[in-house]
């Protein structure tokens, strides 16, 4: 599948998704959408921990948010590029809009997405250091001297 029916695919299940994750392999971090609301619970966005699996993820939100009782069905979408690249192909304006239509207000889905991103870039930048620091990280060559 070419990159861009890869990101057809993916808009057109977020509009359908009750529950989604967008995972950053890189980051070790996922970007979870929990659309299921209540008249106690709004729908939900956080960045989160990578799990091993969907069945774990299922497993956290599920006991996170009991009232909203089993989920359904979940998107799992593995996002090897940049947090940037995640909003300049529209994909977290699409997520917005989704809350929205969840029952989310307008302002509460911008801010809600935007702490979302702000996490997402903060992990990112950690990462960066990170790796330039060489933590948790191994060569594949080692330096010879001067």
């Amino acid at each position: 599948m070419d990159e861009e029916q890869f990101l057809m695919q993916v808009m057109m299940h977020i509009d359908e998704a009750e529950v989604m994750t967008v995972f950053f392999p890189l980051l070790r971090r996922a970007l979870v959408v929990d659309t299921r609301s209540s008249y106690e619970s709004d729908p939900l966005i956080e960045v989160m921990p990578q799990v091993g699996s969907m069945e774990e993820r299922v497993t956290t939100l599920e006991r996170r948010r009991p009232q909203l009782g089993h989920i359904k069905g979940i998107l799992g979408v593995p996002w090897m590029k940049s947090v940037n690249t995640l909003i300049e192909v529209g994909v977290m304006e699409r997520i917005e809009r989704r809350l929205i239509r969840a029952g989310m207000s307008n302002s509460g889905a911008a801010l809600a997405c935007a702490n979302a991103v702000r996490d997402l870039h903060t992990a990112e930048y950690r990462e960066m250091v990170a790796l330039i620091r060489g933590e948790g990280y191994e060569t594949i060559w080692e330096r010879t001297g001067d």
